[in-house]
């Protein structure tokens, strides 16, 4: 245990640019464009008339909508923090078994009293929890950071921001919901992650290329070959990945329901599962015969990867 945590400790120092800064500039990007805002705001209304008027009519709202829209804002919040942070984790393992090989360091990490095992066991943790919970925690921070700014403006206009929405919305709750979506999804996207760390374990070069260019070309042959035979546009990979990030435990869109926007789990583009954010519905995922199918991807990719990896020298 000491030596896998020793490796994830590595991997953290070795790659902090993305783990650490990229979520501290997404956050002081929210800051700032808060802060514009107000700015903004104060120049065209010296008075902050209009501000206090939408204060007022916030305030005549019952409190389950107050509450209800303060959690839909908590959330919805979190969906530019979730993209970057998918990105963030797609490049890194891309280049998580590539980068010992290209600066031919690979003997000095083999060399050490650490199996591959571990190695590779480490480097998938840092995308399936460590990532996900450094974003996550640097978001809380935005937040709180974002509701003192929030609530030094209401009180700037005589009003209590306690009894507004400080009290009324629970962000503890919108908090778990968010991270059990973010390791639900780590779960959910694990055939994708095995597949680039198995791409990462063999490509000579540019592993983007080697990442993306097969599976495209898979796809077009089979709608190619689906074609001629059927003249018609069947299910094919391009279609399986889409559903299967559609389906995904993230809150990544906003759906309609009853005329009213709704944040929703994935891409309501199908029936398959119910998008709705709840957290009975991130389980329904992760206990599916989907996620089972996606399980035993997973583990070929990995165990292809964990063979590479065992043979792997600097050339």
């Amino acid at each position: 245990m000491k030596r896998l945590l020793t490796l994830i400790r590595r991997e953290f120092w070795e790659n902090k640019g993305a783990l650490r800064t990229t979520p501290l500039i997404i956050g002081g990007i929210y800051i700032v464009f808060l802060l514009m805002s107000i700015f903004t705001t104060a120049h065209f209304d010296n008075e902050l008339y209009t501000f206090r008027e939408a204060v007022r009519l916030l305030a005549e709202q019952p409190a389950e909508f107050r509450a209800a829209h303060g959690e839909e804002v908590l959330l919805g919040s979190s969906i530019f923090f979730t993209i970057v942070l998918a990105f963030v984790v797609f490049f890194y393992l891309l280049g998580a078994l590539y980068d010992d090989r290209k600066d031919r360091s690979i003997l000095f990490w083999k060399s050490l009293p650490a199996s591959d095992l571990l190695t590779v066991a480490s480097k998938l943790l840092v995308a399936m929890v460590l990532a996900p919970l450094i974003f996550w925690v640097v978001f809380i921070l935005t937040q709180v950071a974002m509701a003192i700014i929030a609530s030094l403006m209401v009180l700037s206009v005589g009003e209590n921001p306690w009894t507004l929405f400080l009290s009324v919305v629970n962000p503890l709750e919108a908090w778990f919901l968010l991270l059990a979506s973010y390791l639900a999804s780590s779960i959910w996207f694990l055939p994708i992650y095995g597949w680039l760390l198995l791409v990462s374990s063999f490509a000579p070069r540019i592993p983007l290329l080697f990442a993306v260019l097969p599976p495209v070309v898979f796809a077009i042959l089979q709608v190619w070959i689906g074609f001629l035979r059927t003249f018609t546009l069947n299910s094919n990979l391009f279609g399986v990945i889409g559903e299967w990030v559609a389906n995904s435990p993230a809150i990544l869109s906003i759906g309609v329901h009853d005329g009213r926007g709704m944040l929703t789990l994935g891409a309501p583009i199908n029936k398959d599962f119910d998008h709705a954010v709840t957290l009975a519905n991130i389980f329904d995922r992760l206990f599916s015969v989907e996620m089972l199918a996606g399980l035993a991807v997973a583990a070929a990719f990995l165990a292809a990867t964990l063979w590479l990896r065992r043979r792997a020298t600097d050339s």
